[in-house]
């Protein structure tokens, strides 16, 4: 449910977004300026009346507030959501720099490996070639170029 209001709420910042920008190209600073004019002129006159100056300035404020308050909050949501999944790597990384317990000797705490194997009959363990690893080529060294 959270998520669904995360994103929902992302949709509306990017409708508050739009409606920033068209009020912000509805106002004119001179006559022949704006996309007042570019919609057949008066545009913003005839939507708001004589006092369309102060309609579109109010709007302008108050939907700039909206905008800041959504992105504000959205960034809270999506750090708070992020906080709370867990990552595969910070266990592993915890565990790889706790230091051991000075109560336990390392001798006690070293496994072998023929006390951890199972034991199984020799006749029904089939005998492996043991594998050994393919050699890589070394890279001819390349002399340094002479100044």
């Amino acid at each position: 449910m959270k998520d669904f209001l995360l994103y929902a709420s992302v949709v509306v910042l990017f409708l508050v977004c739009l409606l920033v920008v068209l009020i912000i190209l509805m106002q004119r600073p001179s006559a022949n300026a704006g996309m007042g004019s570019a919609l057949g002129g008066g545009a913003a006159e005839s939507v708001f009346g004589g006092e369309s100056a102060n309609v579109l300035s109010k709007m302008t404020t108050t939907l700039t507030v909206i905008l800041f308050i959504l992105s504000f909050g959205l960034y809270l949501g999506f750090v708070a959501r992020e906080k709370k999944t867990p990552s595969a790597i910070a266990p592993a990384a915890a565990t790889a720099t706790k230091p051991a317990s000075p109560e336990v000797p390392a001798a006690t705490t070293a496994t072998t490996p023929a006390a951890t194997a199972p034991t199984v009959p020799a006749a029904t363990t089939p005998a492996a070639p043991a594998a050994k690893a393919p050699e890589v080529p070394k890279a001819p060294a390349v002399p340094a170029p002479a100044k």
